[in-house]
C-alpha cells in the first residue's frame, strides 16, 4: 500500500510545460521554419535556372549539328554558312515549350570578306526572350564556338 501513494503523490507532483516553455518553444520552432522555407525557395529558384540553362544547351547542340551537317567544300558550301549575324528570334524550343532566341555569328578567319575561306569561327548564343524570366535569370546566355575547316 505504501508504494501506491507513493506514485500517487509522484504523480501529483508532476505538472506539465507552462504556458510560456510553450510559446518560447513555439517561437523558436517558428524562427527555424522561416529560415528553412528561405532556404528552400532560394534552392528551388536555382534549380528552375539550372533547368532552363540545361535546355538552352539542348537547343545549342541541335544548332550546332545543324551547322556540323552543311556542306563546305571549295565549290557548292552551303550559304548558311556565309560570313555574318544571324539572329533567329524564337527559333528553338525547349523540353518544357520555353522559347530561345538564337544569334549566330559566323566568322572567316583566314580572311575577313574571302569568299574561298577554308577555316570558319562560328558562335551561337542562345538567350531567352526579353521578358521571360526576372531577376538574375532574366540575362540567362548560353554559347558554344564551334570551328568548321573546309574539305578539299
Amino acid at each position: 500500500m505504501d508504494m501506491k501513494i507513493a506514485a500517487k503523490r509522484a504523480m501529483n507532483g508532476q505538472r506539465g510545460f507552462t504556458l510560456i516553455e510553450v510559446i518560447i518553444a513555439a517561437s523558436i520552432m517558428i524562427i527555424l521554419s522561416i529560415g528553412l522555407l528561405g532556404v528552400f525557395s532560394n534552392v528551388v529558384q536555382r534549380n528552375r535556372g539550372e533547368n532552363t540553362r540545361m535546355q538552352a544547351l539542348s537547343v545549342l547542340q541541335e544548332e550546332v549539328e545543324y551547322y556540323r551537317s552543311l556542306k563546305f567544300i571549295p565549290v557548292g558550301s552551303h550559304g548558311a554558312l556565309d560570313a555574318g549575324t544571324y539572329n533567329k528570334t524564337g527559333a528553338r524550343a525547349g523540353a518544357d515549350g520555353r522559347v530561345f532566341n538564337i544569334v549566330v555569328v559566323i566568322t572567316n578567319v583566314d580572311g575577313i570578306l574571302d569568299p574561298n575561306s577554308k577555316f570558319k569561327q562560328i558562335v551561337i548564343t542562345a538567350s531567352l526572350p526579353t521578358g521571360a524570366e526576372t531577376g538574375w535569370l532574366e540575362d540567362l546566355r548560353t554559347n558554344v564556338t564551334i570551328q568548321r575547316v573546309r574539305s578539299n
